[in-house]
This record gives structure tokens, C-alpha cells and sequence, in this order.
């Protein structure tokens, strides 16, 4: 006999797995439904012996609602195969006293079994109407377990199935009290657990055992076992199936070893919704979490929650130059981290490589979440230690609240996305509330990370010149290279929109290729001038992430043959933080380029984290003294001071000083005061063009 069986499943390419699973087995699939108006609209039109019922579809009708119209004008089985387990879903299934409830993913084995148990319980169940006969014989034949009470609780039946998984024979069960025999406990406390048979003798209704359940096998053993338990009636009638009047004599009982199951459930699950690096949850269950967040808000509006989106800053730069066992170590700090500054109703999951979602539920306001991000943002903020080294990190994060005005999990994780590029945007360890006002602003910064793909193969690069002067003599000492791009569109962009989008990409390095290259060839060119040129250094900014690279050194050496300068025409510019990120191989890459006669000089001293306890073992020959000391140089009495204190550490140190941003007569002034070398400023120049650079030579 085939077996036609209805599929209502509103995911079309999960409906056609089922399909083929189906038809695999044997049985036959005529139609498929994606809502459930067309279900009932189906199973009008085939009849099908079982329909297998998703509950979330599409259309207003969800799947419990289309079964319960379908019960009460086919009368045909129905199964519900759903992702959904909430014990509120499982109450309102109920109602729809279904045959079934398989929770996906499930097995095939486990999907064939529930399927034949339906089948014989639903054709049970109509032979109990038409011929009022028992049906023992048939139940024996299932491969589940089957035990059957009379109304004292005493054991009538086993099956074969039922002795093996209980320990007892049924000539030693018969008789005896179901207690006795099909013992229940709890898995996690291992408390008793009420009979079944008492609970169903007690209402008169088809029962399931809770999640959770064991049973004690007569030599000791527990196995964790799924079963339903129904009343068994003595039938005055035919034609309804109204128990009005009839009487009850029994229970039976249809249960099942699950031991497997639950551990490839537990598989399964573990692989769909947990993150296997760092063992949070992922993409997927923070969006079913999320979800649960948005229908609770519909049922209370004053429910409030946030959600989170986190990048580590700099990631890219640890993971390639420390490698990716040392990024995945500090993925995983990072996540204890996280999650021990969050709440147990709050959830932290890991979208991929390092980007990080938070879903803080039931806060107040919006300070809350504030609050989270800035202790986020101090906690990383203090160095990881991972085999012995000091990483550095922080994050950008955006925030998005739900008392937005919409409730869309694809747009609440989008606004938080576009809220941290803005975080991201305004520095290092920031954090960003969404505001559509500015959503376009990140949109356009998107845009421009395209453009910036192919702008050195276009040409659209271009360097300007900021001329280095001896305070003292007011002569020309050296350049400064500073790297500028024309965008097609746009015109001239500052280093300061594209280099962070450069460092993010991994960009930065072609980048650093291109003006390595461009401005050691342009030093050549001056120095061709022959006594016009004052000037015989170029400096050259080279970021964190060229700077760990192990290959370095080759590739200066390759420009100076190219080019044919030499050595000591070139200072490369490096920061604080490039140096504390990994000391030990800063140190042997730095005393490379020293040997390869290369000046060093370290750039925005006293900005980044703190490298005085390193300064001694790196050899630079340089301070450049950030613009941002020196525009409070004149203000007020600590910031001459700091001034004061970097001239003279670097001078105790036999290093040359620069200072930058130099723009009024007094900072010039107070600099030759505290005996600093040498400046920079648009109180000499401006940064040039290579154009306006030879007219300055040549004056």
C-alpha cells in the first residue's frame, strides 16, 4: 500500500530534501505547501494519508493553525517537523493533538520511525472507531517499545521492544505495578519522575514524557528514552471521536531509546549553532536569540534591548605578522573576556574571523548599553598575554537600540554594523550609536573602500612633500613623503579617510609598496640637482603591519639597487604602536634596516601605548614629537612640560627630535628654547606637490 504523504515546509530547498527523503523510503510525496492556506487547500484537493507540518510559514496562517482547521475537516494525521521547540510552541501544538514532533535536524531513521508510529497510530485509532477490537497484534509489530495498564496501573502487555529496553520479560512484568516496572527519573537531578500512567489514568488524555527523561532498566542501567502515553477506551460507538460516555480501561504506552539520537542532536546542534574556535554561539542561534528579543518586544513595548557589533581594531596586522595561531588564541581571550563582562540573560556570539555581536536584553535605556561598551572597550584595552608576548588590541562597536521604530533582525544587525564603521571612523576603542543620519556617511565609506582596490593600478596615488627644517639655521634638513589619493570623483582625499580603511583591508601594504618605491626614486631625481638640492634625507611613514613583515629589509635593499640611493638617504617612520605589538620581532627587523644603514625614527612619540620600558632596545635615531604636544605647547604649563621631557629623553638618548605640526611664532620659539633640532609645520610649508617641491628647491 503507498502512502501519500503532504509537505508543508515554506523553505524550498529544505521541502525538497524532505521530498527525496521521503521518496527514498517509499513513500509519496504529491504536492508540496509553503503556507497554510495552501495546506488545507491540499489536503482537500489529495487526501494524503499524513501531512508533514512545518509551523513557521509563510502567510498570515501559521502551521498549528492550518492543522487545527485540517483535524476538524479531514481527520488526517499530521507530524510537526520544525526548528521550533519553545515550550509556548509545543503548548499550543498540542492542542492539535498532533502524531508527532520532530524538532530539525533530525535523522532519517528518526524521521522513518515517527512516521510508521503515526501511521499504525492513526490506523489504530480508526479501527478502535470502526471495529472496536484491540489492536495488540499490531502495536507488537512496532519497533518502539509498547506497554499497556489496565486501570489499576498493573502491566497487560510488552512487546519484544518493550522487554528489551525495560529488562523485564512480560511473563515477569505482567501484573506487577507500572511503577515497578517502568521506573522515571530525571537525567540532570536524578529525582523520581511521576507515572505516566497516572497522569493519563488521572485526565484521560494522550500524554508526553518531558525532555530530560530516564528509564531505569531492571539491572540498574538508565537510558534516556522519548515516549507518548494514551488511554485506552472501550468504544459504545462508531461514528465519533467524542470519548463522551465511552470507558476508559487502560493506558498505552509507546516509547523508544533516544541515547543516539540526543547525541547527534547534541552534534548537530553544536556544529549548526556554536562557533567552533571560540565555542560561542554563532551568526546563526544570535539570530534566533534576537528573534525571541523582537516578539517580546511586540507583546510589551516597554521591553528594550541593544544590539552590539564589535571588530577588533588591528586585527588583520596581529593575525598576519604573529600568525593565525596566534590570532586564534587571542580570538579565544577575547571571547572570555567578553563574556565574562555580560549578564547570563545576555548573549555573545562570533559572526566570523573578528567581528563580535552582543544581545543585551531587558535594559533600561540606552546608557546600559553605553555602559557595556565602555567597560569593553577598558577591559581590552589591557594587553593579552599569549605565550609569554604582550598583544595589543581594542574595538570599534556599534550600537543599535530596539526602541528604534522598526523591528527587523536583518536591519537591527545592519544599523549595527554601519554604527561601528562610524565608531571606527572616529579612532581606536570607540563605540558608535546608529544614526540614520549618518548610515549614508558609512555607505559612502564602503564606497570608497571599493574605489580604493584599484587606485594604485590606476594611477590615482600621487605623493606630496612636507620640507623638514633645522629650527636653529632655518634650512631645509629633509622631506617628509605623505602619501595622497586623487579619486576620479572625489578629488584630493586626506591619508587620514583611506589609510584606516587601507590597514583594515590589508590594502595598507601595496600601499606602503607603492611609496617605498615612488619616493626613494623622486630622492634620487633631487639629488641629481647636485648643489640646489639642501636636502639629501627623505622620510617615509611605513605602517604596523609593513613593519612586522619578515621580508622587509629585502625589499628595501631591492629599492636601493633600483634606484641606485643610498642608505643613509632614507628614514623610515615608524609608530609606537607598531613597535609594543611584537617587540622581540620589531627589535630584529628594526636592527636589520640599522645594519643596513637605514635611519629610523619613531613617529607620534608619547601617543600610543607606552614603549619607555622598550625605548633602550630599539635602535632609533629619531623623536618626531606628535602635533598634539606641541599645539599645547603654548597653552598651558604641563604641556611645555611633556615637550620638555621627550627633548630630553631623546636627547639622553643621543636621538635626533623633530617636532610636528609646528604653526605659530611662539611654538617656534619655545622649541629653540628647549633646544629641539629640527620641525615641521605650515609655519615653514605646507605639504607639496613634486612640482611646487622643485620650485622651492630651485629658489
Amino acid at each position: 500500500m503507498t502512502v501519500n504523504i503532504l509537505v508543508v515546509e515554506d523553505e524550498s530547498i529544505v521541502a525538497q530534501d524532505i521530498k527525496m527523503t521521503l521518496e527514498e523510503l517509499g513513500y509519496i510525496v504529491p504536492v508540496i505547501a509553503d503556507s497554510g492556506e495552501l495546506a488545507i487547500k491540499n489536503a482537500a484537493k489529495f487526501r494524503p494519508d499524513l501531512i508533514l507540518m512545518d509551523i513557521r510559514l509563510i502567510g498570515k496562517m501559521d502551521g498549528i493553525e492550518a492543522a487545527e482547521i485540517i483535524n476538524q475537516e479531514f481527520n488526517i494525521p499530521i507530524i510537526y517537523l520544525t526548528a521550533h521547540g519553545d515550550d509556548e510552541t509545543l503548548a499550543r501544538a498540542k492542542l492539535t493533538d498532533p502524531y508527532g514532533y520532530l524538532i530539525k535536524p533530525f535523522v532519517e531513521q528518526d524521521l522513518r520511525i515517527t512516521l510508521e508510529i503515526a501511521l499504525y497510530k492513526h490506523e489504530i485509532k480508526q479501527q478502535l472507531i470502526e471495529q472496536k477490537q484491540w489492536l495488540s497484534t499490531i502495536l507488537n509489530s512496532v519497533g518502539d517499545g509498547v506497554l499497556t495498564t489496565d486501570i489499576n496501573h498493573q502491566i497487560t502487555y510488552l512487546n519484544p521492544m518493550a522487554e528489551q529496553l525495560t529488562g523485564w520479560t512480560l511473563s515477569e512484568a505482567i501484573g506487577k505495578p507500572v511503577t515497578e516496572v517502568f521506573k522515571l527519573i530525571n537525567e540532570t537531578t536524578h529525582q523520581s519522575l511521576p507515572s505516566p500512567i497516572e497522569q493519563v489514568l488521572e485526565n484521560g488524555q494522550m500524554l508526553t514524557l518531558p525532555s530530560h527523561t530516564l528509564l531505569v532498566k531492571k539491572d540498574g542501567q538508565a537510558i534516556a528514552i522519548g515516549d507518548n502515553a494514551a488511554p485506552i477506551y472501550e468504544y459504545k460507538q462508531t461514528t465519533s471521536l467524542s470519548h463522551n460516555g465511552d470507558q476508559c480501561t487502560g493506558v498505552v504506552l509507546v516509547f523508544r531509546d533516544i541515547t543516539e539520537y540526543k547525541l547527534t542532536t547534541q552534534k548537530l546542534h553544536r556544529q549548526a549553532f556554536y562557533d567552533s574556535l571560540t565555542n560561542l554561539p554563532n551568526r546563526r542561534w544570535f539570530q534566533e536569540r534576537l528573534i525571541d528579543a523582537i516578539e517580546r518586544v511586540k507583546r510589551n513595548s516597554n521591553y528594550l534591548f541593544a544590539v552590539l557589533f564589535l571588530d577588533l581594531d588591528r586585527f588583520k596586522v596581529i593575525n598576519d605578522s604573529l600568525g593565525h595561531q596566534m590570532g586564534d588564541r587571542l580570538l579565544n581571550e577575547v571571547s572570555r573576556r567578553l563574556t565574562h563582562l555580560l549578564r547570563s540573560i545576555d548573549t555573545v556570539a562570533r559572526f566570523g574571523g573578528d567581528e563580535f555581536a552582543i544581545l543585551l536584553e531587558d535594559i533600561h535605556s540606552r546608557d546600559d548599553a553605553i555602559h557595556v561598551a565602555q567597560r569593553i572597550n577598558d577591559s581590552l584595552n589591557s594587553p593579552f598575554i599569549i605565550d609569554g608576548k604582550e598583544v595589543f588590541t581594542n574595538s570599534s562597536i556599534g550600537i543599535v537600540l530596539s526602541s528604534n521604530g522598526y523591528l527587523s533582525m536583518d536591519n537591527l544587525i545592519r544599523d549595527a554594523d554601519i554604527a561601528m564603521y562610524r565608531a571606527k571612523a572616529k579612532g581606536r576603542a570607540c563605540y558608535a550609536i546608529f544614526d540614520p543620519v549618518v548610515a549614508q556617511e558609512i555607505i559612502s565609506a564602503s564606497r570608497l573602500e571599493n574605489d580604493l582596490k584599484g587606485a594604485i593600478e590606476k594611477e590615482e596615488l600621487t605623493l606630496y612633500y612636507q620640507p623638514i627644517f633645522d629650527l636653529e639655521t632655518q634650512m631645509i634638513q629633509g622631506v617628509e613623503a605623505l602619501v595622497r589619493w586623487q579619486h576620479p570623483q572625489n578629488g584630493l582625499i586626506s591619508p587620514q579617510f583611506f589609510i584606516p580603511i587601507a590597514e583594515e583591508t590589508g590594502y595598507i601594504l601595496a600601499i606602503d609598496n607603492w611609496v617605498l618605491e615612488t619616493a626613494c626614486h623622486q630622492m634620487k631625481q633631487w639629488l641629481t640637482l647636485g648643489s640646489n638640492c639642501q636636502f639629501s634625507k627623505v622620510s617615509i611613514n611605513i605602517s604596523s603591519y609593513q613593519c612586522l613583515q619578515k621580508n622587509l629589509t629585502q625589499k628595501i635593499r631591492k629599492i636601493l639597487s633600483t634606484t641606485g640611493l643610498n642608505p643613509s638617504n632614507i628614514t623610515l617612520e615608524i609608530t609606537e604602536t607598531a613597535l609594543i605589538q611584537d617587540p622581540d620581532s620589531a627589535i630584529v627587523i628594526l636592527n636589520q634596516l640599522k645594519d643596513l644603514g637605514i635611519i629610523l625614527s619613531l613617529d607620534d612619540f608619547g601617543t600610543g601605548y607606552s614603549s619607555l620600558s622598550y625605548l633602550h632596545y630599539f635602535p632609533v635615531d629619531t623623536l618626531k614629537i606628535d602635533r598634539s604636544f606641541i599645539s599645547n605647547l603654548s597653552k598651558n604649563k604641563e604641556g611645555l612640560e611633556i615637550v620638555k621631557t621627550i627633548i630630553n629623553l631623546g636627547r639622553n638618548l643621543n636621538m635626533d627630535i623633530v617636532a610636528e605640526g609646528i604653526e605659530t611664532d611662539e611654538q617656534l620659539k619655545l622649541l629653540k628654547q628647549l633646544n629641539c633640532q629640527y620641525g615641521q609645520g605650515y609655519l615653514f610649508s605646507k605639504p607639496l606637490a613634486v612640482d611646487d617641491m622643485n620650485q622651492l628647491i630651485n629658489s
